[in-house]
Formats: C-alpha cells, structure tokens, sequence
C-alpha cells in the first residue's frame, strides 16, 4: 500500500458499490447449471433403463429396493445392469429435490419455476414406484411402457424448469424477446407433435415388453403384407410403424415454418435441423432392428434417439411458451438489495 493505504480505500470503495443483483444473478446462474445437470442425467438415465430392457435385465434385482436381499447387487451382469439403474436413478432424484430447494431460494418471485420444479418431486416419486411395480409384477408391459412415458414427462418438467431459469436471467434476456412471439407457429407443431410422441413412445414401450417387436418379419412390410393379420402382436407392432411413419407430418411443416423464420427464431434452425436428423435417424435404426432382430445396440439407440426427439421437442415448447416476469425479476432484485 502507498501513502498509508492508499489503495486499499479504492478497493474496498469498489467492493462496497458492487450491485447486489451481481451476486444475486451469480447465485441463479449456480441453479441453472444445476438444472441442466439434472436433465443430462435424466437422459442418461433412460439410456441405461433401456439397456436394462435390451439385455433382460429387469429382474436382475428380483426384490426393491435391494437386490436380493443386500444393499450391494451380486457379481452378475443382469444384477449389476439393473442395481446401476437404480443407482442413476436415485441421483437424479437428489438432483430433482437440489434443484427444487435452488428455485425455492433463488426463483421465488416466479411461480412457474417454484411450482414446475416442486411438483417433479412427486412425480420422480411415482416413477420410481412404478419402477418398484414393474419388479413386483414381473415386468407387466403396460407397467414398463408408462414407466418410460412417466420419465419422459419427468424430462419434459426438468427442461422447463432449465428453459425458464435461463430466460429469466438477465444476462439472456434480449436473446429471446425478439424470437418468443415469432416461434409460436412453431411451437404450436412441435406441442402437437410431443402429444403424438407420447402415443408411439407407449406403443413402442408396449410392443417392446409384450415380444411383439419381432412379430414382423421385413420392413416397411410386415411378412410381406402392408396391413397386419389378425394377431395382436402383429397389430401392435404395425401400429407403432403406421404412428413412427406419420410422424412426419409435424416434421415438415416445423422444417418449413423454421426456415422461413430463421432470421426471427434464433434457435430455429438448429431445433428443426437436429429434429429433422434425429428423425431420419431413428426410423433407419427402427429398420436395422427388425433387418437384424434387435440387437443391444440397436434396440439401445432407438429409444435413447426417441428421448433426444422428446427433448428437443420439449425445449422449443419451453421457448416458446415461457414468458419470462420481469417486473416480479426487478421486485426481487430490489428485495435483495434491501437485505444485502
């Protein structure tokens, strides 16, 4: 320090001047992130609840919540697959609980974030009661399909909840007040679309746990007919191909309105490209699947790519919608300053 601390008094000035909404909009950025982590887990999450289909390995454990009888699964492949499902669950569970206490103390003033991240508590909750159902009742396929539904739905809340976080950030906020009245075209397909999603996903999920997946030989025939006999599992498998196939119809008009708004939508482009990619992508490994009777990988990858579907439909609903509440934002920047 110069001329008895000469600096000192500038720097402490400085440290005295610094806005408390700084510190306050440090503090959401933490929840964001936080929030995020919690999504990326979700999706791996149902990655591994996949494999723990693809591989028969829903009763590696056959009890809940241990795995026979201990706490620690045995030396077995189909035990060790299901006991790391469980595992990843149960973290995403903290994650949810973590991120609901952050919008409680640093997202207060905005009832959606309280509320949305609140209520995927209990939701998580039914999830995994119905994952102790499916183990109960020895893999019942309506169980196991509205098991995947209900973590779909679980990632939907979690998207939201990340989506608005991030909007209701000052520091984001210009980035969408320009796109959010100009996306509600798009938006309003892509919702349309989840809800059609939702139907081929339990289909999908039914058809895998019933054995009706290899009930067709060929693709896009099903043993060399268009329409299916008269046996369910037939009807069930050529159901999910006829809903995959007209699928497409919420694609295009998203690829059409999305490149014609590009200029307006920010996020556009990439929604409706990687939507279009995925799309293309999944109905090639639905194909491979039946040329190559489901192998792991494939029967794997099929369901992780109608997540990722899910997702980004998920997050151009959530940008579309959300309308982010500045003044309560302001309100409680004000509130902390007082208190700071």
């Amino acid at each position: 320090m110069r001329d008895g601390g000469g600096d000192w008094p500038f720097r402490a000035e400085h440290l005295a001047a610094a806005p408390p909404e700084r510190h306050y909009v440090s503090r959401m950025a933490i929840a964001q992130r936080l929030a995020f982590v919690t999504v990326f887990l979700t999706l791996v999450l149902i990655g591994v609840g996949v494999l723990v289909r693809a591989t028969g390995s829903g009763l590696g454990c056959p009890d809940w919540p241990l795995c026979h009888g201990g706490a620690v699964p045995p030396g077995e492949r189909t035990a060790i697959i299901e006991f790391s499902h469980r595992f990843v669950a149960s973290i995403v569970g903290f994650l949810v609980i973590a991120v609901a206490i952050a919008a409680w103390k640093y997202y207060r003033h905005v009832p959606f974030i309280v509320w949305v991240a609140t209520a995927t508590v209990p939701l998580v909750g039914f999830q995994g009661l119905l994952g102790a159902i499916t183990v109960v009742r020895e893999l019942p396929p309506e169980v196991v399909a509205t098991h995947l539904i209900t973590a779909m739905l679980v990632l939907s809340c979690e998207v939201a909840v990340t989506v608005a976080m991030y909007m209701e950030d000052p520091a984001h906020r210009e980035q969408f007040d320009r796109s959010v009245a100009a996306s509600r075209d798009v938006g309003r397909w892509a919702l349309w679309g989840a809800l059609w999603l939702l139907a081929l996903m339990w289909v999908g999920g039914y058809m895998a746990e019933s054995g009706a997946s290899t009930a067709c030989e060929g693709w896009p025939l099903c043993n060399g007919g268009v329409l299916p006999a008269n046996d369910d599992q037939e009807i069930t498998h050529m159901l999910h191909r006829y809903l995959a196939g007209a699928f497409i119809v919420f694609v295009i008009p998203i690829l059409v309105l999305a490149w014609r708004r590009r200029a307006e939508i920010r996020w556009a482009t990439l929604f409706a490209g990687s939507l279009a990619v995925l799309y293309a992508a999944q109905v090639l490994v639905g194909a491979l699947n039946v040329w190559y009777t489901f192998p792991e990988p494939l029967t794997i990858s099929h369901t992780v790519i109608a997540s990722l579907i899910w997702f980004t439909l998920s997050t151009a609903i959530a940008l579309t919608y959300y309308a982010p509440t500045a003044e309560a934002r302001s309100h409680e920047f004000r509130k902390a300053g007082a208190t700071a």
